[in-house]
């Protein structure tokens, strides 16, 4: 937003012009613009980020944007199912998630935090995902799958409605 300050009238106002000159300055409102503080950044632990960035990359590193973000989503409307003081790495580390997880200990998932594109793309869209700059895409989903991997919807999945597909994953809650 734009910020706009009158300066002229507000030296005139409060008597801060030098000289004869303020007699002839006209009292003129003071108008301000003032765009409200932002929303503050939940505040989340750097492992935790570091999970939800690598879960975000493992799993849709491929897919483009909205990919990504359906994926985080997928996991914050998991936390948000949980009891109070789960994390995001205690969900992304739930037994038989993700599959990645059995490669990679999660104590050491913030050191596999790349530096190529698909990393950087998959932080930048995760902190979008925190900040709820990026709605939802998955219509509130807490699974999905991979077409790639299952011709058909899964044994687990029975009882679980698609709300939507997205490149290679269908969404489901």
């Amino acid at each position: 937003m734009r910020h706009i300050f009158v300066i002229a009238a507000a030296l005139a106002v409060t008597g801060c012009v030098a000289g004869s000159e303020s007699a002839h300055v006209p009292p003129t409102a003071v108008v301000a613009e003032i765009a409200p503080p932002p929303t503050p950044a939940p505040v989340v632990a750097t492992n935790d980020r570091a999970c939800l960035i690598a879960a975000m990359f493992y799993e849709a590193g491929g897919e483009g944007a909205e990919g990504l973000a359906a994926v985080g989503h997928v996991v914050l409307n998991r936390l948000d199912d949980r009891p109070p003081g789960t994390t995001l790495c205690d969900v992304v580390y739930e037994k038989g998630q993700f599959g990645w997880t059995r490669k990679v200990a999660r104590t050491d998932v913030a050191a596999t935090i790349g530096t190529s594109q698909r990393w950087q793309n998959a932080a930048i869209m995760a902190e979008a995902v925190l900040t709820d700059t990026v709605k939802d895409p998955t219509g509130g989903a807490h699974s999905f799958y991979s077409v790639l991997q299952y011709r058909k919807k899964p044994r687990w999945a029975k009882n679980l409605d698609k709300t939507v597909r997205i490149g290679n994953h269908v969404f489901m809650r």
